[in-house]
């Protein structure tokens, strides 16, 4: 699944998240995703960056959820590992992930 709205969701998902974190912000610029793995009930968005432009460590960003088409709750975790942003994960709480985004709201 790969559509417009999908990837204007997670780009705003990740600004949101890294809004307090400038490093990793800066890094989000020049990241990569790599690969996208969709599992039914969320997905994965993996990231390559090439230099590591931050202190952070391992870190576990769980701050940013959503609502997905008005009635799908969804919510999205960051993993930072070694310093670099790795991998979004988004899910749902009670439904399927929907194969269409046809509308969002993050907060």
């Amino acid at each position: 699944m790969k559509n417009n709205l999908f990837e204007s969701m997670e780009n705003e998902v990740l600004h949101l998240m890294l809004r307090n974190r400038p490093s990793l912000l800066a890094q989000l610029k020049n990241a990569t995703i790599i690969s996208r793995e969709f599992t039914g009930v969320g997905f994965y968005s993996n990231f390559y960056v090439e230099n590591n432009m931050s202190n952070e460590g391992n870190v576990l960003l769980p701050n940013a959820r959503g609502r997905v088409n008005n009635n799908v709750d969804v919510g999205f975790v960051l993993f930072v590992s070694g310093g670099k942003l790795s991998c979004l994960e988004g899910y749902t709480y009670d439904e399927p992930w929907p194969e269409i985004i046809e509308s969002y709201k993050v907060f």
